[in-house]
């Protein structure tokens, strides 16, 4: 399967706070390890690695741009999760009708990735199977589960993904 892994940084690679030094992608080094066991094919861009509530305007620009330039028909963006509804609206707003083909899914994690108990490889799993299908426009996986970027919300309380109607 050929994915477009376009980094943005967050939680999941191990930004836990703005303006930290960006590391290097822990998502890319997990897909790498189970390439065989996915059956993946990975394209790698890095937008910006940053905490999600230090990601503008600019930065989604080049999202967008990214996303429209990438050749595969899968689009895995792991993401902050602080502002990742507003960056899936953002996206859903800003790219062509084209590029919304595409199966586009952002994703994060509360804690990160290769920390015990991680939340991420469970995510990324997730994230992958609803590239499998190619589920298209762009989604967010979150607890294990698939999100439209307008349904839901971070609870500032738990730090949890809730409904928008919860």
């Amino acid at each position: 399967m050929q994915v477009a892994l376009i980094e943005t940084g967050g939680t999941i690679n191990g930004i836990l706070a703005p303006g930290q030094a960006p590391p290097p992608s822990r998502v890319l080094a997990w897909l790498q390890r189970n390439t065989q066991r996915f059956d993946l094919d990975i394209a790698f861009t890095v937008v910006t690695m940053k905490d999600s509530r230090a990601i503008g305007e600019s930065d989604r620009a080049a999202l967008v741009e990214a996303i429209e330039s990438a050749a595969a028909s899968r689009v895995l963006i792991p993401h902050g999760t602080y502002t990742m509804p507003e960056t899936g609206l953002y996206l859903l707003e800003h790219l062509s009708e084209s590029a919304l083909e595409k199966s586009i899914v952002l994703v994060g994690s509360l804690t990160p990735l290769d920390a015990p108990d991680s939340d991420a490889p469970t995510n990324l799993e997730c994230a992958l199977e609803r590239l499998r299908r190619q589920v298209r426009g762009v989604g967010i996986v979150m607890a294990g589960r698939s999100w439209e970027p307008g349904g839901v919300r971070k609870d500032p309380a738990t730090g949890e993904y809730v409904a928008l109607s919860d």
